[in-house]
């Protein structure tokens, strides 16, 4: 029934009874004709059936485009590689990757940049587009320009102050990395 208002929204009622009493949905008209023969359907002419054509096939390139998976994160690694342009940076830079319940990628965002050795992130900065996405994980990443990705005692205390505010709000703070040149510590795999 409401195929049959949407349609209605720009054709005539005739001309959707009898697109619904041939094909029995709007869907399998438009997936099942050509422009030539909706041109027949009275109060449908040759412009109207190639918009109509031309509005079905965006649809399904719609459909095919929601319907691929996103790229997973298998580990750290995936991360780093992902996040390889962060070691070069001058200053340090805070970034964090939204992963659905697969960990499948959502989105990803740069949060704070900072000074040559520290940046400032809030949890309400951080995890605001977290709930807008409905994340369920999300993996921290910054880089230390010094090239030493080694954790400083301040690194500890944001990850756990951060992962607490996750926990609060049911969204997992699956991983921090730190990048520095050429490799990164992972905070799962340091405790």
């Amino acid at each position: 029934m409401a195929d049959e208002a949407l349609l209605e929204a720009v054709l005539p009622k005739p001309a959707v009874r009898e697109l619904m009493s041939e094909y029995g949905s709007v869907q399998q008209a438009l997936l099942q004709t050509y422009p030539q023969e909706l041109e027949q359907i009275r109060g449908i002419g040759p412009v109207k059936a190639r918009q109509l054509q031309y509005l079905c096939e965006l649809a399904k390139r719609i459909y095919r485009a929601d319907s691929k998976l996103p790229p997973v994160i298998r580990g750290p690694q995936d991360v780093f590689e992902r996040f390889v342009d962060m070691q070069h940076l001058p200053v340090e830079q805070f970034r964090v990757l939204y992963l659905n319940t697969k960990n499948g990628i959502i989105a990803e965002e740069t949060v704070s940049q900072g000074t040559l050795n520290a940046v400032l992130v809030g949890p309400r900065e951080l995890f605001r587009r977290a709930v807008r996405l409905m994340s369920a994980i999300v993996i921290l990443v910054h880089n230390h320009p010094s090239g030493d990705p080694s954790p400083s005692r301040e690194d500890i205390v944001l990850t756990k102050d951060l992962a607490t505010a996750g926990d609060i709000l049911g969204i997992d703070v699956a991983d921090h990395l730190i990048i520095g040149k050429g490799r990164y510590v992972a905070s799962r795999r340091k405790g």
